[in-house]
């Protein structure tokens, strides 16, 4: 979905929307482990997802500007309408059952009327139904006023769409939601559906603890070439010593179909690359300060500019959260798997980044369909 700018209080009201919908399925998960009950499948990787949401929207609220960018996913635009559902039925259920005081009760009012009007707002198909139980046997004239708006958003007027059945003659709850494997399947630029990996990290576009495909059944016929630029391109000569370094780790990661390292390592060639593009124009992109307190998925995507997709954003941030694959602490509650096609699409995107930033190589052939240096012209982003 397009880039959305609300104002600061809107967006302070989607982060406790989406810490009140993560606490809920915490609990849940925590209920089903206890009684030794499997649940739903989709539990983990949905957990996930809102705990990444709720990091970001914090992130995104802890700035003292009036109005808040927010640039959200499809995928997260409905897991954040879900959770708008969820903070509804809380706070009218609070509303009813408990004595609130009177200037209380025109604040929370207030709040359910925003979070209820933003939800049928960002609201599209398909609309997510969370896992969890309903707070009352029925429900409120509020929820069923909401839940009215949402499916005539989504569906149009009752009168001239189909009967929607209800959530509980579906497969999955949550069915719908990609994984970032199925996004970068639809990512493809051939559109063959060939990537079809799963790359889940710990936000994002997107954990599922499911059992990755052995690397031995890995089609071996489908060699990855290990180049990715020639560091010495590099400006830097102490960033130049780092690239050297980590591009033998990676060769040497590809030559063992350590396709988990590789990445790790892909992300730090990356962003050494970005800068040394960077530390020359520092003025032009209006840093400050040392590298080590500035954002390379930010610099990068200015860098690139218009040429930049939305779903070039998407590859950017799992790229450069590839670095919690090696920390135990994320993995042992967020799992993370690589597969050759996942890597082999974020590959393609670092040379397409690289190509863009005058770092690609001349005599490298990027695969079909991937745009070359030449594509982004002299005015790809600041300082090019």
């Amino acid at each position: 979905m397009p880039q959305l700018q609300v104002k600061k209080v809107v967006a302070v009201c989607f982060l406790e929307a989406a810490k009140l919908t993560l606490e809920h399925l915490g609990a849940l998960r925590l209920e089903l482990s206890q009684m030794g009950a499997p649940g739903p499948a989709d539990l983990p990787r949905l957990y996930g997802d809102t705990r990444r949401l709720r990091d970001y929207l914090q992130r995104c609220v802890s700035g003292h500007q009036d109005q808040v960018e927010l640039d959200l996913a499809d995928a997260d635009a409905g897991l954040l309408v879900a959770s708008c559902r969820r903070s509804v039925e809380v706070i009218d259920r609070r509303l009813i059952e408990q004595a609130v005081p009177p200037d209380e009760r025109s604040w929370l009012q207030k709040k359910l009327e925003v979070v209820g009007d933003w939800a049928v707002e960002l609201a599209a198909k398909p609309l997510m139904e969370l896992p969890l139980r309903r707070l009352s046997a029925t429900s409120s004239e509020q929820v069923r006023a909401l839940t009215t708006r949402l499916q005539n958003k989504v569906f149009g007027d009752v009168r001239e769409r189909a009967k929607v059945l209800p959530p509980s003659t579906t497969n999955s709850m949550v069915q719908g939601v990609p994984t970032f494997g199925e996004e970068v399947q639809a990512m493809s630029p051939r559109g063959t559906g060939e990537f079809d990996g799963v790359f889940t990290n710990h936000t994002g576009q997107l954990p599922r603890p499911v059992a990755p495909a052995p690397i031995a059944a890995a089609p071996t016929e489908r060699q990855i070439e290990p180049q990715l630029f020639d560091h010495v391109k590099l400006c830097d000569p102490r960033l130049r010593s780092l690239a050297s370094v980590d591009l033998r780790s990676y060769e040497r990661a590809l030559a063992a179909n350590d396709y988990r390292l590789a990445t790790v390592l892909m992300a730090s060639v990356l962003e050494a690359a970005v800068l040394d593009h960077v530390i020359p124009r520092r003025t032009e992109f209006g840093l400050s300060g040392t590298p080590d307190t500035w954002n390379p998925q930010e610099l990068l995507m200015t860098a690139l500019g218009e040429q930049a997709t939305p779903k070039d954003r998407s590859l950017v941030y799992h790229l450069f959260a590839a670095r919690n694959l090696l920390r135990p602490a994320t993995q042992i509650v967020t799992p993370s798997v690589v597969t050759v096609s996942s890597f082999e699409r974020l590959r393609e995107f670092v040379q397409r980044a690289l190509h863009g930033i005058g770092f690609g190589s001349v005599s490298h052939t990027l695969p079909p369909g991937s745009m070359r240096a030449a594509d982004f012209g002299s005015s790809a982003g600041p300082g090019i």
